[in-house]
């Protein structure tokens, strides 16, 4: 995330994710699942200004008109528990301009509500702390404050248990968007959760200790069967990724899906990838970084 100052307020890029790691380890009674998960953001951002709002009123404008701007967006959502939770009665109104695909797995609209909550906390002068805004966060949402602790780290509960990793070096991704969304609900209602659930080591020392051979041979996501069963056309994206083992470490689905990515072996091999792969009709294909 990168927030900076602009004339009369806040402007923040809202970096999208990817899960490197997604181990899911069982259902809990409130019919979510408790999962374990490496998450890295990347640079690929929707952009959120916020200025103040003399009405006193919440305010969303959204370059997308599929997307809600009212209470059903997470933008909004944030906002609101913010004053809540605060008691802060000023007003904000809120420009989103939206490049993180939906329904692809990469925590845009998380991301979203994460820039809401360190946008509007220094454009009302809060001071609100570190750890309150996390529990803030996972009031919104499950993957909301893996964004307050980017670039990296490893995620546990139903998401909002964060703990942050270091990178030593930079990690080359390319990331392809199919033109079919997933729901995340549906993916999560198929899965039975495994009885001896992998463990997480392997990746983080890979991600400690390791190059990106290493890490690409861990990358692992439980949900990525799933996905496939329900969306078979996804084994298209994955089969090309898998035949440019000459660029890429490994390659893997994001979340609940639909997008893909593989790791590359440095940044030029990334872009490589995404030269070769443009051109197959698979769907919106870019070069990503996530930075140390």
């Amino acid at each position: 995330m990168i927030v900076r100052s602009i004339a009369g307020g806040v402007e923040v890029l809202a970096p999208a994710k990817l899960n490197l790691y997604l181990e899911v380890l069982k259902r809990r009674p409130d019919d979510y699942h408790d999962i374990e998960s490496l998450m890295a953001a990347v640079d690929l951002f929707d952009v959120l200004t916020v200025r103040d709002e003399a009405s006193g009123a919440i305010v969303l404008e959204c370059d997308d008109p599929s997307l809600p701007v009212d209470g059903r967006n997470l933008v909004v959502k944030a906002a609101e528990l913010l004053r809540v939770s605060t008691g802060c009665t000023s007003g904000a109104r809120i420009s989103l301009k939206k490049a993180i695909p939906a329904q692809a797995g990469l925590g845009g609209g998380s991301s979203d509500a994460a820039a809401t909550l360190t946008a509007l906390d220094r454009l009302w002068n809060l001071g609100t702390s570190p750890g309150r805004l996390d529990t803030m966060a996972g009031e919104i949402g499950s993957d909301v404050a893996f964004f307050l602790h980017a670039p990296a780290a490893v995620c546990r509960g139903r998401g909002e248990l964060v703990e942050a990793v270091s990178l030593s070096v930079p990690l080359h991704f390319v990331l392809i968007v199919p033109p079919v969304g997933m729901s995340t609900v549906d993916v999560y209602r198929r899965l039975r959760p495994p009885e001896n659930p992998r463990t997480i080591g392997p990746v983080l020392d890979a991600l400690a200790h390791g190059g990106p051979v290493e890490l690409g041979r861990s990358l692992f996501n439980r949900l990525q069967p799933v996905a496939e069963t329900l969306r078979p056309e996804l084994i298209g994206v994955r089969d090309a990724l898998a035949s440019l083992d000459s660029l890429l470490c490994g390659s893997l689905m994001s979340g609940s899906g639909s997008a893909y990515f593989g790791l590359g072996r440095d940044s030029a091999a990334a872009d490589r990838a995404a030269d070769v792969l443009k051109p197959l009709g698979l769907g919106w294909v870019r070069a990503v970084t996530c930075g140390p």
